[in-house]
């Protein structure tokens, strides 16, 4: 392992230890301070229907969990197929290990999401954020997967995965932590995974 990636792989593990676990525990804890800021952000950044909205939503299905997973596995068979099979288990790795993440932490903090006018409180879980959590594993995965093919353009795909944060904020179905917490284990997870992807090949 290489000094950049054992860089990759600390700043991974620093973001976890100092930016997600406090996380975690002050939304569990619905730390009153985070809470007022989750709620001025949500009501500020809240697109009303219409035009725009349309767009959010289109654009917000670039980290929609099915759709990642159905292309994911989809990739993972044709990498498999042209002999690529350690870099098929990466992106399933990269993809469905972020998601079971996103589900383990939904049932440890247990946050209601916001509750929309005219729509109700939806029942599923807030924090994080799937979609960002999906997102940001899935574009980073992306981006190992089509380097041979873009070269370092293919590191713009990360791009995606705080645009769709983003949209999630627009839309008003999660709060800040609950994005910036999903960029964070999506990303650190991908990033790991990167890392000891490039040590063992």
């Amino acid at each position: 392992m290489n000094r950049l990636q054992r860089g990759l792989l600390e700043a991974s593990a620093l973001a976890v230890l100092a930016l997600v676990v406090p996380l975690v525990v002050l939304v569990a804890r619905h730390w009153d301070p985070l809470l007022r800021l989750d709620i001025r952000v949500h009501d500020a950044l809240l697109v009303r229907p219409g035009a725009a909205r349309d767009v959010v939503l289109a654009l917000t299905q670039l980290g929609a969990p099915l759709l990642l997973e159905l292309v994911t596995v989809v990739a993972a068979v044709v990498l498999l197929r042209r002999g690529r099979r350690r870099l098929g288990a990466y992106a399933l790795t990269c993809v469905f290990g972020a998601e079971l993440l996103s589900v383990l932490l939904k049932s440890l903090v247990g946050r209601q999401r916001p509750c929309l006018h005219g729509l109700g409180c939806p029942l599923t879980s807030s924090f994080p954020s799937g979609h960002a959590v999906g997102a940001s594993a899935f574009w980073v995965a992306a981006a190992v997967v089509l380097l041979p093919v873009l070269g370092r353009r293919a590191w713009w795909l990360v791009a995606l995965a705080p645009l769709v944060a983003l949209t999630r904020l627009l839309l008003g179905v999660h709060y800040l932590s609950d994005v910036l917490a999903g960029l964070l284990v999506g990303g650190c997870w991908a990033a790991a995974w990167t890392v000891l992807l490039r040590e063992v090949a």
